[in-house]
């Protein structure tokens, strides 16, 4: 079996208008009806993932635009021309709160932090070859995306504050053939990105 080496992007990028929407955004996640999906070792306070895909929720259609104008940023930095949001979805933890290991669907997913703090649970992913796992470090009004193959979870909430996040089932579309001329050997140039990589093997095949 061969195997060889290749870079799995994970991204980090602070949201431009958080300080304009964390207010309104709280204000409607508190307005919401405590909705709790939990499965096996959830604990989620409040969470809306039943209408992921009803785009005319209120928090939704006043966020959408800017939201989608920042994913194409990440579209536009990995080669591509577009990126549809599949489903996006709030989730809040109060204390002892936690989300079990869990993928999504879709090519990528991600995390938007709106309330937020250090000593918060943080989310841990796991390296699919390794197994390692590996803690996100983010900050309010930061917004995370990675694969969505990647397994990952909120550790518990050991805090009494409410953790408030946004997650989201991306797809990123239309390969930026222009991109790939420039980038020929510089593959992943992410300039003012946060980002982080970790070794990812896959079987057959030459480099």
């Amino acid at each position: 079996m061969k195997q060889f080496k290749s870079n799995l992007p994970i991204l980090i990028d602070k949201f431009s208008q958080h300080s304009l929407y964390k207010n309104s955004l709280m204000s409607h996640f508190e307005k919401e009806e405590l909705m709790k999906e939990n499965y096996e070792e959830d604990s989620i306070y409040k969470v809306d993932w039943n209408r992921s895909q009803n785009f005319q929720r209120p928090w939704v259609e006043m966020i959408y635009k800017d939201l989608h104008k920042h994913f194409l940023k990440y579209a536009n930095h990995m080669g591509f021309k577009d990126c549809n949001i599949n489903e996006l979805w709030f989730q809040q933890y109060d204390k002892k709160a936690t989300h079990s290991w869990h993928t999504h669907g879709h090519n990528y997913t991600g995390v938007y932090y709106v309330n937020y703090n250090k000593d918060c649970a943080k989310t841990r992913i796991i390296d699919p070859i390794t197994k390692e796992t590996k803690d996100i470090d983010a900050d309010e009004g930061d917004i995370v995306i990675f694969p969505s193959i990647i397994v990952h979870r909120s550790l518990v909430q050991n805090i009494d504050f409410l953790k408030t996040i946004i997650s989201f089932n991306i797809s990123f579309d239309g390969i930026n053939h222009e991109w790939i001329s420039f980038n020929k050997k510089k593959y992943y140039r992410f300039n003012n990105f946060r980002n982080f990589y970790w070794t990812y093997k896959r079987s057959g095949g030459n480099e």
